[in-house]
């Protein structure tokens, strides 16, 4: 019953650890959305041998979270045997590691800080993971100075990859994107935006690094124009350009896969007119080869009573 209700499918099984999932949905987010009534959006999360790390950025608020989630709820139900949300031609294998940092775990009894128990999750990934080992990690390298956070969180990146442990893990750090985008086995997403409305579209892409629109954000909820560029400033001209850069980078793909959907349209519209048109001209051949036969029946028929009138 309940995997009819999360429309739950078997995906292919592999001998080796593998995660290719294909419109992919969070179980309990897919569920309360169908009872309100709402469309949840599915997610293509693909990790392969030799691109075995997905590095996720973009704005708070725009499904990172989720995403990271979807991918752990799914991976435990499929090696507890069940069903999962997802297309039925998605590819999965068994991971014998599963290690996971989502969350606060600072804890007031065991005097942990949140990022000292985020320290301390990520060391025992680091000493434990091998090829068969799934990492997911939420907002790596953070509760300290940036300064310190994100090349920590980058070296330990570097170790798992160099374990060719499978992970994702979400970051607004752009060093971790740049190294994502300069690095093997690692790659980048990011959770689309849209720039005009300023509202997050939580459909994931792979390829590229997301921009965490701090700036505009903090424009549409009123900040004075004067505070931030004061914050511009601030942060320096090559953080701004940088995310500047993302920001229209991820613009301009958005643009050009609209371009690109409205030119499969063309084709298909196309396509169907070359149909139609294929389909008449076969009418009329047809029609033609119809006509001239009656004409020739007809004309033989006036001959055969012209013969017998003249006997």
């Amino acid at each position: 019953m309940l995997a009819n209700e999360m429309k739950c499918a078997i995906p292919k099984i592999t001998d080796e650890p593998s995660l290719n999932l294909l419109q992919a949905r969070h179980p309990l987010l897919y569920l309360q959305h169908a009872s309100e009534g709402k469309e949840t959006v599915p997610l293509d999360i693909n990790l392969e041998e030799d691109q075995n790390i997905l590095v996720i950025s973009g704005p708070n608020a725009g499904g990172k979270s989720v995403c990271l989630k979807t991918a752990g709820l799914i991976q435990l139900m499929f090696q507890a045997g069940m069903p999962v949300p997802v297309d039925g031609s998605s590819q999965m294998g068994v991971f014998e590691n599963l290690f996971i940092d989502i969350g606060d775990d600072q804890s007031i009894d065991n005097d942990l800080s949140t990022y000292t128990s985020h320290l301390k999750n990520l060391k025992y990934f680091t000493d434990h993971a091998d090829t068969h080992t799934l990492v997911l990690v939420d907002e790596m390298g953070t509760g300290t100075d940036p300064q310190f956070g994100g090349p920590i969180a980058e070296s330990i990146l570097e170790k798992l990859n160099q374990q060719k442990a499978y992970g994702i893990v979400t970051t607004h750090y752009s060093n971790l994107k740049v190294f994502a985008a300069q690095t093997q086995g690692l790659k980048n997403g990011s959770m689309i935006f849209d720039r005009n409305t300023l509202q997050p579209t939580y459909h994931l892409a792979i390829g590229e690094p997301g921009s965490s629109y701090s700036f505009e954000i903090a424009r549409n909820l009123g900040f004075p124009y004067e505070l931030l560029e004061n914050a511009r400033q601030k942060a320096g001209q090559e953080v701004k350009e940088f995310d500047e850069l993302l920001a229209q980078l991820e613009e301009q793909k958005q643009k050009a896969n609209e371009k690109d959907r409205q030119l499969n349209q063309k084709q298909k519209e196309l396509h169907a007119l070359m149909q139609k048109h294929d389909r008449m001209s076969k009418d009329i051949e047809q029609n033609k080869k119809q006509i001239l036969l009656e004409n020739k029946e007809n004309a033989l028929n006036y001959l055969n009573q012209l013969n017998l009138q003249s006997t």
